[in-house]
Parts: structure tokens; C-alpha cells; sequence
């Protein structure tokens, strides 16, 4: 399990459902939060990070380990901002 899955397993306590069900949940998490740290990841990029950015997505491998190493390096406080956006999806969830 990738360090964001984990974190996201025991923020949202999904060890308390049933595996079938916390796996589901967990995936839909993730994307979300992911999705979440793009909006805020993206407009930090320079023009040539935004080409690398692009290739991978154009590429036609799944890619998503490879993104994920690529934003990382690339932008500061990256895990900062996964944490921050992981939290911020549990309280909205939550209200």
C-alpha cells in the first residue's frame, strides 16, 4: 500500500468495514484527495515541468506511480500538501 493509501486508511479509520468495502472506499479517497493536491500542485509547475507533467499523462502505461514520484520531487512541501488536503476532505465529509 503506497504511503497516501495508508494514511488515508487509518485517517478514515476504513479498518473498521469490511476489506472488500474499505479497498472501494480507500480507492475513491485517494482519487479525490489526488485530485484535490493537482488543483493546487499544477500552478506551481514551470513551463518545463509542465511538459514532463504532460508526457506522462499522454503516456499510454499506467503512470500513476510515475506522477506521483514526478510531483514530488518537483514540489515543495508535497507531502505537506497531501496531508493538508487529506484533512480537509475528512472534515468535509464529516460536517
Amino acid at each position: 500500500m503506497n504511503p497516501l493509501k495508508k494514511d488515508l486508511f487509518d485517517l478514515f479509520q476504513l479498518n473498521k468495514m469490511a476489506p472488500e468495502k474499505a479497498e472501494e472506499t480507500l480507492n475513491r479517497l485517494a482519487k479525490l484527495v489526488f485530485q484535490s493536491v493537482l488543483v493546487r500542485v499544477l500552478p506551481l509547475l514551470d513551463q518545463e515541468q509542465m511538459k514532463e507533467y504532460d508526457r506522462i499523462i499522454d503516456s499510454k502505461e499506467d503512470n500513476g506511480d510515475e506522477l506521483f514520484r514526478f510531483l514530488r520531487d518537483n514540489t515543495e512541501d508535497f507531502d505537506k500538501i497531501i496531508e493538508e488536503e487529506a484533512e480537509n476532505l475528512r472534515i468535509e465529509l464529516t460536517k
